[in-house]
């Protein structure tokens, strides 16, 4: 018999002789009689080609083989168990649990949307968003304290899948009353002696923002520093300076005291990716929350006008 005819009857009556060693109480286990789970163990036997448990009229052992075996297929029902669990909650909306790392920026703009999505569509399921920064939201998938990750791209994904799901263009935020809002757009070197606040450094934005500038443009031109976005906003309407923020930091267009324009020479702009595991499924919430996330990105694209990134 091909392996390929291989069901989940046979891994399942297989892990119940090799956890009890006994066929009868294995059948009870499985809900069929003895002689079907003697019937089913040399069917996944025939299948495998190998002999997997050694039965006496005394005695029920594994072979070395089934030693070998066993383990793997116990993780492997395990997973599948834990899958359709989590499919049955989410079709009835009985519950799931997704745990979210991402950068603040886009806590500040993308995660609402997301949120608001899941709570029309799924209302039982349960979400935790950490505000963390880049290097930190990607530690946390890897030790499986957060389901996924959004966060600007990584230098090393090892371990990790991920999936672009926005480019984040650079602009500079003023007061609607400055003199550089009479510009459609602005040079790097009239914003920087316009006084800047900016993110710290060694925050995710500041590092980007750095990478993206030559060398020492930035040095001694920065008076204020803040490590989250929407304290730079306070700062800009208070009239403290003017802020290089990514799109998803951007105030709104109807925002009656801060305005938005693009900085140029040089054009800044980050990968915004969506991280997780590569070595384990997510689960269903958290797969439903992944589509979720990249359909609502493209959704802030055209609302931003970065349709084409």
């Amino acid at each position: 018999m091909p392996i390929d005819d291989i069901e989940l009857k046979h891994l399942r009556v297989f892990v119940a002789v090799a956890e009890t060693l006994n066929f009868s109480y294995a059948s009870q286990a499985c809900g069929v009689s003895q002689s079907t789970v003697s019937t089913i163990v040399k069917q996944l036997e025939c299948k495998l080609g190998v002999k997997l448990i050694d039965r006496t009229t005394r005695r029920v052992a594994l072979t070395r083989m089934g030693e070998e075996f066993l383990p793997g297929i116990q993780r492997t029902l395990l997973e599948i168990d834990r899958q359709i669990d989590g499919v049955k909650s989410l079709h009835s909306l009985s519950g799931g649990q997704v745990h979210i790392a991402c950068v603040p920026s886009v806590a500040l703009r993308l995660i609402p949307k997301v949120l608001q999505r899941l709570k029309a569509d799924y209302p039982k399921v349960a979400v935790k968003v950490s505000e963390v920064p880049r290097g930190e939201s990607m530690q946390m998938v890897r030790n499986s304290a957060a389901d996924l990750a959004i966060a600007n791209e990584p230098p090393n994904l090892s371990e990790l899948n991920s999936e672009p799901i926005m480019k984040d263009v650079f602009a500079l935020v003023m007061r609607r009353d400055h003199k550089l809002a009479a510009r459609k757009r602005v040079r790097w070197v009239d914003a920087l002696e316009a006084g800047l606040v900016m993110m710290a450094t060694r925050t995710g934005i500041r590092l980007e923002i750095e990478h993206g500038l030559p060398p020492g443009m930035l040095r001694d031109k920065v008076a204020y520093e803040a490590v989250n976005p929407s304290t730079l906003l306070s700062m800009v309407k208070h009239d403290i300076g003017v802020a290089p923020l990514p799109s998803l930091a951007w105030p709104s267009r109807a925002d009656p005291e801060l305005t938005v324009r693009p900085l140029y020479a040089p054009v800044v702009q980050r990968q915004l990716r969506l991280i997780w595991r590569s070595d384990r499924s997510l689960s269903p919430a958290a797969a439903v929350c992944r589509v979720l996330v990249a359909e609502e990105a493209e959704n802030l694209k055209k609302e931003l006008g970065l349709a084409g990134n």
